[in-house]
């Protein structure tokens, strides 16, 4: 019956089952209190007398290592006096019950005992045992699952480590497998660069560039978090010049920046893919609107600005625009409220991008 009862509720099921290790023990200590000890003695006491001393003394050895213990250690500096001090309250608050159950309950009752008992001091040294004895017990308790717990934790940490070692030890991996296909690559640009060299300067210079700026976009995945800005322009004047060649020198672009830029440090690709964007949406054919690259340095920021005229409706490529998103995500992980990025179109024809770094 009981079963079924505790079967078609779950939560209290679940419940017994997490705690059947301590059911266990309470069973194994009142069966050994009350039947080995009260056959060695002779004497057994009233049923009444087991069921209410073993209540208040299993809730004061849960109430010290669940309360006292807890609470009263969770502060290491003032443990020294609230520790002492929750020992002595919840020793009087077991003596009192004790005073109260016997003084008065039994007195009527007799649930307890069958006879009143003196209330003297022996009745309140007697208490103060017992309580004593509940209480060294709910300290072991508390300190053997203290330890268990974070035995559990560093084991939980030393794993944790384990799994970080393994997927390091995977990503190298796959960085040795991803650096194969570069070198050959480079390589191949190579001995294409040296064959065209004398027969085609043009299209040596054009192997040269795109080399440059492969290697470097295919290094800065596992450089540091910074490259220096004299790095970025170096790239930079590489693809307008690639797509210089490209189109015969006819594109109209204008970069200037000051020398002590070049040593100031960035994230890598800002400014590259800035650039790249004004190839991609930019019309750069005409003289008196050329597009515009500017690196500003003052004493508390760092301002890349682009400026390009538009291409028009029927020369624009649909592009999922991954590059501003990709830049935006990269300088707020980066750089937090100190980086802000801003475009918009003036003139109705003019897009505008405004990239600024606090110092």
């Amino acid at each position: 019956m009981l079963y079924n009862s505790l079967s078609k509720n779950p939560s209290i099921w679940n419940w017994f089952v997490s705690k059947k290790y301590h059911f266990i023990f309470w069973t194994v200590f009142i069966f050994y209190e009350i039947v080995v000890v009260g056959l060695y003695s002779g004497k057994f006491g009233a049923p009444g007398s087991y069921i209410f001393h073993y209540i208040i003394n299993i809730g004061i050895f849960y109430c010290h290592a669940n309360l006292v213990l807890k609470y009263g250690l969770k502060n290491l500096k003032s443990a020294i006096w609230k520790v002492p001090l929750y020992l002595i309250l919840e020793t009087i608050v077991f003596l009192l019950v004790m005073y109260v159950a016997y003084n008065y309950v039994n007195r009527y009752t007799h649930i307890i005992i069958n006879k009143e008992i003196e209330i003297n001091r022996t009745f309140f040294l007697g208490g103060l045992i017992r309580a004593l004895y509940f209480i060294v017990f709910g300290t072991a308790y508390y300190f053997l699952v203290t330890f268990f717990k974070e035995r559990k934790k560093t084991e939980n940490l030393e794993q944790q480590k384990l799994h970080n070692i393994i997927q390091l030890a995977k990503s190298e991996n796959a960085f040795l497998r991803a650096q194969i296909h570069p070198h050959l690559l480079f390589n191949t640009l190579d001995f294409i660069y040296q064959n065209a060299k004398d027969n085609s300067p043009i299209a040596a210079e054009t192997i040269v560039a795109l080399s440059d700026m492969m290697r470097y976009a295919a290094d800065s995945n596992y450089k540091d978090e910074f490259v220096s800005f004299g790095d970025e322009i170096e790239q930079a004047e590489n693809l307008i010049n690639l797509h210089q060649l490209r189109n015969g020198h006819t594109l109209q672009i204008r970069f200037w920046y000051d020398d002590e830029v070049k040593s100031e440090r960035i994230i890598p690709m800002v400014l590259t893919t800035l650039v790249e964007n004004i190839f991609k949406h930019g019309d750069l054919n005409k003289l008196e609107h050329p597009a515009e690259i500017s690196i500003i340095k003052t004493e508390d920021c760092l301002q890349l600005k682009t400026r390009n005229l538009i291409k028009p409706k029927s020369e624009q490529i649909k592009r999922s625009g991954t590059g501003m998103d990709n830049i935006t995500k990269r300088l707020n992980y980066t750089y937090g409220t100190k980086a802000n990025i801003e475009s918009y179109i003036n003139d109705n024809e003019h897009f505008n991008v405004v990239v600024t770094i606090k110092k």
